[in-house]
């Protein structure tokens, strides 16, 4: 991969060359088209560490999207591309694996899940950067629920928004995600369960009060080992668009993993 300098600014393909923008940077991103013959690739043996790399990058990558999708209510909320962070650390879940032979080790996502708490949407602004207070969690995984315990919030002391919106308000994600199994046709894994809340709309300069938030899943059925519960808390900003209308603001907030069980 190489990026682009100068005055030369262009995306596409241009010969060999293909020339692409990733969000969260402003660089443009260049690489070459072409590599080795598929059919080599899928037969030949010199190829083999290569095929055991893709079939195991694609567990990696499964586990990473299944995950994007069960918190797609925080998407708004993230400021970079985190999926790829997310096939990293499924990729350093998979190599705890010391018994599976190469191309078909697990990605036990069950076992190793406090690797997932803190996890960050953001880059520029994270949530501790704007909630500068303990926001208490907990998790049941007998009732397939979450609670949280938001702290009171004092503006310029506790909760730091900025000035440039004006609302505010909190969303709390409950999701399952199943660990990704090994078959004939390489990892498969089962789609997540997500459910979430908003709360109300709330003014950045005024004093926000302590409460709790509580989400639950539909499916409250008992879960299985190979399951794990991953909850997440974001913080919106809005913008009013009338005296009833408030238009949620793109990128504008944060959010993270919060606690897993």
């Amino acid at each position: 991969m190489a990026i682009l300098k100068g005055n030369i600014e262009f995306t596409g393909s241009i010969g060999n060359l293909s020339a692409y923008k990733m969000r969260g940077s402003e660089k443009t991103i260049l690489r070459t088209k072409g590599g080795a013959d598929k059919k080599k690739i899928l037969k030949s043996p010199s190829f083999k560490l290569t095929r055991e790399n893709f079939t195991e990058f694609s567990g990696c990558a499964k586990l990473a999207g299944c995950i994007r999708r069960s918190m797609l209510v925080m998407a708004p909320l993230a400021d970079y591309n985190y999926t790829p962070f997310l096939s990293s650390l499924a990729k350093t879940i998979q190599t705890l694996d010391l018994e599976s032979k190469r191309g078909e080790r697990k990605i036990l996502l069950s076992k190793h899940r406090n690797l997932l708490t803190g996890f960050s949407l953001n880059k520029k602004t994270s949530f501790e950067s704007i909630v500068r207070h303990p926001v208490t969690c907990q998790i049941d995984r007998n009732s397939v629920k979450a609670i949280i315990q938001l702290p009171e919030l004092m503006p310029g002391v506790n909760l730091i928004t900025g000035k440039q919106y004006p609302l505010f308000r909190f969303i709390v994600n409950l999701a399952c995600v199943a660990d990704p199994a090994f078959g004939l046709k390489g990892y498969f894994i089962q789609e997540p369960e997500s459910s979430h809340i908003y709360t109300n709309w709330y003014h950045s300069s005024q004093l926000f009060n302590a409460m709790e938030l509580i989400v639950q899943l539909k499916d409250s059925t008992t879960l299985k080992d190979n399951k794990t519960l991953i909850l997440s808390l974001g913080l919106q900003m809005g913008m009013p668009l009338s005296d009833s209308v408030i238009n949620p603001v793109k990128y504008a907030g944060c959010a993270r993993i919060m606690a897993v069980g």
